[in-house]
């Protein structure tokens, strides 16, 4: 067994801490600085709220860096498929998310709309911002920190579980789903390349992309985007005008989406096989034989999960227009 990695790593208790306290700054701090000026808000939010509590934890603790986080190498191989795997899960999670958005179209009776507030910014400044910034902060956060102490529980339960955290963290239920599948994704990206930074480039490759979608939509169609903008109700008029379709013709353009769904999960799958294959003889399996329990370090993650359900709730009912908009989360 002397390939099976068992060396400390942060606790239940301490990486719920850590998720509850980024959760409360997320919400007051973060939320106030974006709202003011977004570049320096984002700067704000990922190195002092999310990067800075992660690094500080590992210090004061006294945990190896370089193996909690996985600073380990990552061949020019591996990041070129990591790119692949990237470039066409955001076309997956694209068509999972209009589904996401018409079932909350049905239920709310509205779509709230959101674009990235790239504004005049620069396109190099932007991806650095939403892309480098993210890229590297979060993923310490999440895939270095907290998916390190699930792992006792087992690999895959720890990919699961920090996946579902990250998503919940960007407190957006609109986009809660793709986020989750995403935040698995690199989840496994991390643990079969045994390397941060492999997570860190696919999470940069992700928010990259949509940056230059969003940043290429605005000058082809810059009516729709600006009135997209305006309104955060403006998606609603094409779900209105999908359930008056004829029941044929909905069936067939349901069915397009589907086929086109499949194609891309196909392709993925084949990526990450790709990925299993050329990773085979590097990847060391992780022993989650641990002495700690779930319990009761589970509990410390309930204050920053209340929050955010709160978070949840309020935006829920605005969209019901049952809560008044005195509470705007730039989240």
């Amino acid at each position: 067994m002397d390939n099976v990695r068992n060396e400390k790593t942060p606790s239940l208790t301490e990486t719920g801490l850590l998720y509850s306290i980024g959760a409360v700054l997320l919400i007051t701090l973060g939320s106030y600085t974006q709202r003011r000026n977004f570049a320096t808000g984002i700067l704000i939010t990922e190195f002092l709220i999310i990067l800075m509590p992660s690094i500080l934890l590992l210090v004061i603790r006294k945990y190896d860096i370089k193996h909690v986080l996985r600073l380990n190498r990552v061949s020019f191989l591996n990041l070129f498929i990591v790119f692949s795997i990237m470039a066409v899960s955001i076309w997956l999670v694209s068509i999972i998310n209009i589904f996401n958005l018409w079932l909350i179209k049905l239920v709310f009776g509205k779509v709230k709309f959101s674009t990235l507030p790239i504004g005049d910014t620069p396109l190099l400044i932007n991806i650095l911002l939403i892309g480098g910034t993210a890229g590297i902060c979060e993923e310490v956060m999440f895939r270095g920190v907290i998916q390190r102490s699930f792992e006792k529980f087992g690999a895959y339960f720890s990919i699961v579980v920090t996946a579902f955290l990250f998503g919940l963290f960007h407190m957006d239920f609109q986009k809660l789903l793709g986020t989750f599948l995403l935040g698995m994704l690199i989840g496994f990206i991390v643990y079969r390349t045994d390397s941060l930074f492999a997570g860190m480039f696919a999470h940069f490759c992700n928010n990259s992309i949509a940056v230059l979608t969003s940043f290429i939509s605005e000058r082809i169609f810059p009516s729709d985007m600006a009135a997209m903008q305006s309104s955060g109700d403006y998606l609603s008029d094409y779900f209105d005008l999908l359930e008056s379709m004829p029941v044929f013709q909905k069936i067939t353009l349901i069915g397009v989406w589907i086929a086109g769904a499949l194609f891309c999960a196909a392709l993925l799958a084949g990526l990450i096989w790709a990925l299993v294959l050329n990773t085979s003889k590097s990847f060391k399996p992780i022993n989650h034989s641990g002495s700690e329990r779930l319990f009761p370090g589970i509990l410390a993650f309930i204050p920053g999960l209340l929050i955010v359900t709160v978070v949840y709730v309020i935006i829920a009912l605005q969209m019901r227009g049952i809560w008044p908009d005195l509470l705007l989360f730039a989240l």
